[in-house]
């Protein structure tokens, strides 16, 4: 049995940037706003808003992020899967990440009504938050 949650849809469009290993990280980033870095041995991955997106850098924009509501113990089992399953199986492509408190799936803009709909359909529930 998968398991249920609760959603929360973010206002913003996101951005998923591909920089160098040792690139900087931009300065813009450290304005408060949410936003992931991960580097790699390969590269430097940051998700941001769009307004905050570095330039002449590899990317992919127009994503819209799916947060679970609350915080998770990280020995939970099968968050992700409840999500991606559903996702995968209405053929939508996804980008995950995962942090201490919870778990941040981003669907391209156009696949997002199709999203919430099969993980409407899997159960899960949405909430709106200002």
């Amino acid at each position: 049995m998968m398991k249920k949650l609760t959603l929360h849809l973010l206002g913003e469009t996101f951005t998923i940037n591909k920089l160098p290993q040792f690139a900087e990280i931009p300065s813009i980033l450290s304005q408060g706003d949410m936003c992931f870095m991960l580097r790699t041995d390969e590269e430097l991955c940051i998700v941001c808003p769009d307004y905050m997106a570095p330039n002449n850098v590899q990317q992919e924009l127009g994503w819209r992020c799916l947060k679970v509501d609350g915080e998770m113990k990280l020995q939970e089992v099968g968050v992700l899967a409840s999500m991606t399953q559903p996702l995968a199986e209405a053929n939508i492509p996804l980008f995950a990440i995962s942090t201490f408190n919870t778990d941040y799936v981003f669907v391209m803009e156009e696949h997002l009504v199709n999203a919430v709909q099969a993980l409407q359909k899997a159960g899960h529930e949405f909430v709106h938050k200002e």
